[in-house]
């Protein structure tokens, strides 16, 4: 798929390696609002692709 072989060759490792450990650990703050929040973890979750997980564990990072 385009965006998987986009990410592997134009994202140098440690970028990807960085997005990921972002994606799992990211959580909503009062700095930010609902919407900026999910805004900000679907575009982390649309970078990862399949990495991101099924929809079902997907919900369960959204928190």
């Amino acid at each position: 798929d385009f965006k998987k072989l986009f990410f592997l060759q134009f994202f140098p490792r440690a970028e990807q390696e960085r997005l990921k450990r972002e994606y799992h650990s990211i959580r909503q703050t009062s700095s930010k609002t609902s919407m900026e929040f999910m805004q900000h973890f679907l575009r982390l979750a649309g970078f990862l692709g399949a990495a991101a997980g099924t929809e079902g564990e997907q919900a369960k990072n959204f928190q």
